[in-house]
């Protein structure tokens, strides 16, 4: 099934609904400035399988780099200690402890 406009009768506010979430996405969440003026502009983002999926149909990874996020990880995989770096949580809410 597609999503273009000549094909679906809901084609507009699909491509309406997904401009709004990308602007969301990109500007609310991604383009905040950064609080502490000595650490680097550069950002990590780590996400969970859900919102993974979330941003990959919002966003391109150009979109998120140009917001100054220079590295994506998986919430559920170690990873490095980046002191320097500001770190962006975006996850699916759950009632698991």
């Amino acid at each position: 099934m597609s999503f273009s406009d000549s094909e679906s009768p809901h084609g507009k506010e699909y491509k309406v609904f997904r401009q709004f979430s990308r602007d969301r996405l990109l500007y609310e969440m991604l383009g905040a400035p950064s609080a502490d003026g000595g650490r680097s502009s550069w950002k990590v983002l780590i996400m969970d399988k859900v919102t993974v999926k979330v941003m990959s149909h919002s966003c391109k990874m150009a979109d998120i780099t140009d917001q100054g996020v220079s590295l994506v990880e998986d919430l559920f995989r170690r990873r490095q200690p980046l002191p320097t770096m500001d770190a962006i949580y975006f996850m699916q809410p759950t009632r698991e402890k």
